[in-house]
């Protein structure tokens, strides 16, 4: 869902951009903080001297990838500086690389979690129809946003994050090779081959989200049911009504 398919309804613009500003300057920040905050644990302090250990949106912001993230749904913030060489253990530089990498996808399944767990206490209260819209319409995205980009992020591919999971377990020559077939490949071409490549994997992607959403949703709903805490009265009646516009 982007911008543009929320421009006949004017309430679904204003909640797509309260979610996508949510992203932007809580959720993204997080992302970033986390690699930062892993790489400082491993010995690299580069992020913490650059500033970047902040859950300030503005230190990690990047234009371009926030613009995308408000047109299409999906965006980046500026990468977290990382300098292998200062890892206390260099013997373990790409295995320390790879878990500064999966950091920031794991801050997004966490973040997942606790927006699940929001919205399952938030319905536990009684609401309005167009604040249960409104809070139904806001969490959820937040929720499957997260959950995208931690399996989006995972991809093996250059520049994500998985790309540096992939150097911890191939070998050096072999990284090697790649990395520089890749930069000798105009960039342009290497997204248009790159987004053809993601229409194929769209389905399985998708497949595995789901799964994780069900994973993450079945923990809250289990949690909450272990603290005898139920859905208010008016949630039936507020999603028939939903899905009856």
């Amino acid at each position: 869902m982007g911008f543009f398919s929320t421009l006949g309804d004017p309430q679904q613009m204003l909640l797509y951009i309260l979610t996508m500003v949510l992203m932007l300057f809580f959720i993204m920040p997080v992302h970033e903080c986390a690699h930062g905050l892993m790489a400082k644990a491993l010995g690299d302090d580069t992020a913490e001297r650059a500033g970047r250990l902040t859950l300030n949106p503005m230190a990690h912001l990047n234009p371009f990838g926030a613009m995308m993230m408000f047109l299409v749904g999906f965006g980046w913030a500026e990468p977290v500086p990382v300098s292998p060489v200062r890892f206390r253990n260099q013997k373990r530089r790409q295995g320390y690389m790879a878990l500064v990498a999966f950091a920031g996808p794991l801050s997004n399944l966490i973040m997942a979690l606790l927006g699940l767990i929001i919205f399952r206490a938030g319905l536990c209260f009684d609401m309005s129809y167009d604040f249960f819209y409104a809070f139904y319409f806001v969490m959820l995205r937040i929720v499957i946003l997260n959950i995208g980009l931690a399996v989006f992020n995972m991809l093996p591919v250059m520049p994500l994050d998985g790309s540096r999971i992939l150097n911890w377990i191939m070998p050096d020559r072999i990284m090697y090779n790649i990395e520089q077939a890749i930069k000798r490949v105009n960039p342009i071409v290497y997204i248009v081959v790159f987004y053809v490549v993601m229409q194929f994997l769209s389905g399985p992607l998708w497949t595995l989200e789901y799964s994780l959403f069900q994973w993450l949703g079945g923990l809250v709903d289990g949690l909450f049911d272990l603290l005898g805490l139920n859905v208010a009265p008016s949630y039936i009646e507020n999603m028939l009504q939903m899905y009856s516009v």
